[in-house]
């Protein structure tokens, strides 16, 4: 299929309709009116699709409605009849066109297209020159394959029970297989498309090859590729056709080779465009991913010749060959960002590439981190996760996604750093991916976060702010982007920052599950919700501590959250144990709140001494039965309190239970008899279930003050 690689700037957005899954035949934003309230005016759609055919079918025909909605009539702009006419793809055709529209009025545009004998994608310009001035409008038609089978998209449900996007499968002909001299038949392709999916003037598109022995069915759920795409906040289309079916091999046919790759890719829009998903059906940034064996498709379409741009590569425990395609990828200006485990054999490939690229003057980044994945060429670095779970691994597959792409549905992921009171005023911090449509930033306040008010407007590319700041307020940064309504733009999680001459409590966000745990948001506000009431605070997120050395010891304590995130969500790293055990050694003083620290850290010799040395708790099991707690011990005075419930943030399953031991002291208990919250008294103590989710705020407000005073008296 020829498609156009060269189109008019984007006029207009598409919103993606997850239950219709469709847009009409004409889309956009309304169209432009230049004239006033008086005289002429003509509106024409900014872009026009044309009904999708199949090729050798015949012409594609449609009738566009054009109003004029001024008090004169439209005629051409020498007085005469309107002038309209097509430029460029000469197979397309005005039938019939209105020499001029009534004021108030509208009417009839018919236009056709020729059709095509075989697959092509085609775009032109509708122009007309008007006594209300020059009018343009997009142009596009699709001729698709006439054996390509229907795409019927459904919704997809995600944590929380939130509509992440629509998926559908449809059998391709330019999909890997059949192809000749292969066995293998399987002509499926999965694809997905997340929600609020914005239209640009281009496709990006994420087209994954998957390892030996396994299928769609079993590959997309297992990985949660659909997730993370969503989770991620990119602007792109996941695509994942079927590789060799249950076999022990890297081989996908027709797609070994670009010109197949660049008809496969031009396929995937035509399957879109027909189910009206996009009304632009141009092909984007290329980011091509790929774990265990489907490095050598990947690197088959690495070649410097290929139809398409491919921007990014992500390979995951998949180096496995091709080390010089690869090298060369990045002397070319191409991002790699490649995992090795200790088991899956690709580590000592991975640390000669690495020292490939060195030598060739390319710096390489050996952890995954926000800044490295964002800025950084190469990202070859180890995981410890299984070789099956190296794309789920800290969500490893969407948080590559989400820092190195450039374009973004309501604007980019950021993550608000830190949030800092001082001397009547607050200073904010935040990490962004970069993003072609980002114009600058707000940062905002707010008393109860209902009503939010802009405090600073920085530049796109700043990363700090100060604001005034005199009484305790929720704070949040919100990107400017082109194209996304102000009220639609992605926030970053909200938190809660109190001045005050006392020393301030520090809450950490470490809270980032959002593949297949209980919270959909992609934006929270748990360390606005625990704050509420603490007294002076500030607060960071976990990474601003590892990855920016944020100090812990000016603070009186410090509330810890992680939410329900578990073992491939790391709730405490190394790194975060090492930054509190320092803290705490200082005279430092923690709360730790989430369901599943003793779930990933009790098993293990490392864990369960740091559990027992900081806070005197054993982890005893993992579902403590039961969603209502009460006080023990120093906190018997803390009221019967439920969490989990209909009102709270999310709902919880698996809250850990605990035992004293050592000098631990039980301070909660769960409904069934299980300890709920086990500490040292004024040194720290581990909570089995996420504060946030306290059903009542007066409830959570009562908990967190007593828990304050057990740590820090």
């Amino acid at each position: 299929m020829a498609a156009v690689r060269g189109v008019p700037p984007a006029l207009g957005r598409v919103a993606w309709l997850v239950a219709a899954l469709a847009v009409g035949a004409c889309g956009g934003d309304d169209a432009l009116i230049d004239a006033g309230p008086s005289g002429p005016a003509l509106t024409v759609p900014d872009l026009i699709a044309l009904p999708y055919v199949a090729a050798g079918a015949g012409p594609s025909e449609l009738a566009v409605t054009i109003a004029n909605p001024g008090t004169e009539d439209v005629r051409g702009a020498d007085g005469g009849p309107l002038a309209w006419r097509v430029d460029g793809d000469a197979d397309f055709a005005i039938v019939d066109g209105p020499a001029a529209v009534s004021a108030g009025g509208t009417a009839t545009l018919a236009l056709r297209w020729a059709g095509a004998a075989a697959p092509r994608i085609a775009g032109a310009t509708l122009a007309v020159d008007s006594s209300a001035g020059p009018r343009a409008a997009e142009l596009w038609a699709v001729a698709g394959d006439p054996t390509l089978p229907p795409a019927t998209f459904t919704p997809v449900t995600g944590p929380g029970g939130v509509t992440i996007g629509a998926s559908a499968e449809v059998a391709m002909p330019t999909a890997p297989f059949p192809a000749p001299g292969r066995p293998w038949t399987d002509a499926r392709v999965h694809l997905f498309v997340p929600a609020d999916y914005r239209q640009r003037d281009a496709h990006d598109v994420v087209l994954h090859f998957h390892g030996h022995n396994t299928t769609l069915a079993a590959t997309i759920p297992a990985h949660g590729y659909r997730e993370q795409v969503w989770a991620s906040g990119v602007d792109a289309i996941l695509v994942v056709p079927q590789g060799p079916v249950d076999a022990a091999s890297g081989d996908f046919g027709k797609l070994a080779d670009p010109a197949g790759t660049a008809a496969f890719l031009d396929e995937v829009l035509a399957v879109l465009y027909r189910a009206g998903a996009i009304t632009r059906p141009v092909l984007g940034d290329v980011t091509l991913t790929s774990h265990s064996g489907g490095y050598a498709a990947v690197a088959a379409n690495l070649a410097a010749d290929a139809p398409f741009a491919v921007g990014q590569v992500d390979l995951f425990d998949s180096l496995y060959g091709y080390l010089a395609t690869y090298r060369d990828f990045v002397l070319g200006g191409g991002r790699l960002r490649s995992s090795y485990t200790s088991g899956g054999g690709t580590d000592g490939n991975n640390q000669t590439l690495a020292a490939m690229l060195a030598g060739a003057g390319i710096a390489v980044a050996a952890a995954p981190t926000p800044g490295a994945l964002r800025d950084a060429r190469g990202v070859i670095y180890f995981t410890a996760a299984s070789h099956d779970g190296a794309t789920r691994d800290d969500g490893a597959f969407g948080e590559q996604l989400r820092w190195g792409g450039r374009h973004s549905r309501r604007g980019p992921r950021a993550e608000l750093r830190t949030a800092v009171a001082a001397a009547g005023g607050a200073t904010v911090t935040w990490l962004a991916p970069h993003d072609d449509d980002v114009t600058g930033w707000r940062v905002e306040t707010s008393p109860d976060g209902a009503a939010w008010t802009t405090a600073a407007t920085t530049a796109a590319d700043a990363a700090t702010a100060s604001i005034a700041l005199r009484a305790p307020a929720l704070v949040r940064v919100v990107p400017i982007v082109a194209g996304v309504a102000v009220g639609a733009a992605q926030p970053t999680d909200t938190v809660r920052v109190a001045p005050g001459a006392d020393a301030p409590v520090l809450i950490v966000d470490g809270f980032d599950r959002l593949i297949d745990g209980s919270s959909g948001r992609l934006a929270h506000d748990f360390a606005a919700q625990v704050g509420a009431g603490v007294g002076p605070l500030h607060a960071a997120s976990a990474r601003a501590i590892t990855d920016d050395g944020l100090a812990l010891a000016p603070y009186r304590a410090v509330i810890w959250l992680v939410g329900d995130e578990s073992v491939a969500d790391h709730t405490f790293t190394a790194a975060e144990r090492a930054a509190i055990d320092a803290y705490v050694a200082g005279g430092g003083r923690v709360i730790l709140s989430g369901s599943e620290i003793g779930y990933e850290l009790g098993p293990t010799t490392a864990g369960s001494a740091w559990l027992a040395g900081l806070a005197g708790a054993s982890y005893a099991s993992d579902d403590a039965g039961a969603s209502a707690v009460r006080g023990a011990g120093p906190l018997a005075t803390v009221p019967d309190l439920g969490f989990g419930g209909p009102a709270a943030a999310y709902p919880e399953e698996y809250p850990d239970v605990y035992a004293a031991t050592g000098a631990g002291v039980v301070v909660l208990t769960y409904a069934t008899g299980g300890a709920a919250a086990v500490g040292i008294p004024g040194r720290a103590v581990v909570v089995g279930f996420p504060l946030e989710i306290v059903d009542r705020a007066e409830q959570r407000a009562a908990l967190v003050a007593a828990l304050l005073a057990f740590v820090a008296p």
